[in-house]
């Protein structure tokens, strides 16, 4: 054989070789933080400390890493009238956490080539011309499905009024409320938070796909993500293991609202269903964080298209204090940057906060809203006890 051939007979050999030693070998397992029974016990005790502010209601805590919620523990009670304590079973209303979930909808959209992130809103939702002030902005371009999903579409916070109704009919009741909201700034220059535009954004969405924006994030996350017990209405199963909800009146000291949170469950949603409308366990949040962090399935959200979402720049505020991204808050403390979402809805008050660089969180669920305790500093008291044990990747 000549001795240019040989040579490449040899790399095509080489190349084969490789390849197929790529092809049996699994990639290196993702390095995950372990944490000792010590470190756990100051956790309880952290929250412990923050229940025993006010003990309304129940607070149910988890910590997760990698793809395992590894430690939980609940304070307090389901039902305090019956004497019924809080489980990690117990179901809460996880309110604006929802966004992660509309969020991861839209790239697996946007992954699919059903919509671009770049598509102007009133591609799919052309009902946001009605909002006030939408002559005065080119409507035709902005604002686009990713500035209304990194906070950055100018739009007011909320949609003022509206009814509440069963879930079917959302779409109808944030049609009706669109002339209430309005432009408080042009598209792409203002970070502003708004539960109006993420219920846009879920709008949008579900006419891209041809299926109701439920049906979809059922089908397609929450079936996949093994979170059976997460949903947008309250099956009889949750309604058993449902926290009773209280918010604690600050204008009339002492006196405890029962009412709001039971009626929200009987009314049903308003128009904000992907702004804020999930009820979920701890078990089931650990399962979303954990994809969040990256540990699959590949089914939800491909590896690549995990790093495009991460790679969106964040909206944020002079000074940096913190961002927005793609349904995300994030903050930033020392080595450390806190990825996750806050939520807040009658009754109830949550926070998830994990970090993609040591791979682990928290998961705070709360059935009070107000008092002295906090699920957020609870959160991030926790946390920072985790990262002081795990070195920064």
């Amino acid at each position: 054989m000549h001795p240019y051939n040989l040579v490449l007979a040899a790399i095509i050999c080489a190349a084969t070789d490789s390849a197929t030693l790529t092809a049996q070998t699994p990639p290196a397992p993702r390095p995950v933080p372990s944490f000792d029974a010590n470190v756990l016990r100051s956790v309880d005790s952290i929250a412990e400390a923050e229940f025993r502010k006010d003990s309304l209601g129940s607070i149910t805590i988890g910590v997760v890493s990698g793809p395992d919620l590894v430690w939980t523990k609940s304070y307090g009670y389901v039902d305090r009238a019956k004497q019924r304590r809080a489980t990690p079973q117990t179901v809460y209303r996880v309110a604006s956490i929802t966004k992660q979930v509309t969020a991861i909808m839209l790239m697996q959209l946007a992954d699919k080539r059903v919509v671009s992130l770049s598509d102007p809103a009133s591609l799919h939702f052309p009902e946001i011309k009605q909002v006030r002030g939408a002559a005065d902005i080119a409507i035709d371009r902005v604002p686009t499905l990713l500035q209304l999903a990194t906070m950055n579409s100018g739009l007011t916070r909320n949609a003022t009024g509206g009814t509440r109704g069963p879930l079917e009919g959302w779409i109808q009741r944030l049609t009706a409320a669109m002339p209430s909201v309005e432009f408080r700034a042009e598209p792409g220059t203002l970070y502003g938070y708004s539960n109006v535009g993420y219920a846009m954004l879920g709008a949008a969405l579900s006419r891209a796909a041809g299926e109701s924006y439920v049906d979809y994030v059922r089908r397609h996350i929450l079936v996949p993500l093994g979170m059976r017990s997460t949903d947008f209405a309250l099956t009889s199963s949750m309604r058993e293991a449902l926290a009773v909800g209280v918010d604690y009146d600050v204008l009339v000291k002492d006196t405890l609202n029962y009412e709001d949170a039971a009626r929200s469950h009987i009314d049903g949603p308003g128009w904000g269903v992907p702004a804020g409308e999930l009820y979920s366990t701890v078990g089931d949040m650990a399962k979303l964080i954990s994809f969040q962090l990256g540990f699959g399935p590949d089914s939800v959200l491909s590896q690549a298209a995990i790093a495009r979402r991460n790679a969106v720049p964040l909206t944020s505020v002079l000074g940096l204090p913190f961002g927005y991204g793609l349904g995300v808050q994030v903050s930033r403390w020392g080595d450390t940057t806190g990825v996750g979402h806050s939520a807040n809805t009658s009754g109830y008050t949550a926070q998830t906060l994990y970090d993609l660089g040591r791979n682990c969180g928290v998961i705070v669920l709360r059935s009070a809203g107000g008092g002295h305790a906090d699920a957020s500093l609870l959160a991030g008291l926790a946390y920072r006890k985790l990262r002081s044990v795990i070195p920064a990747k």
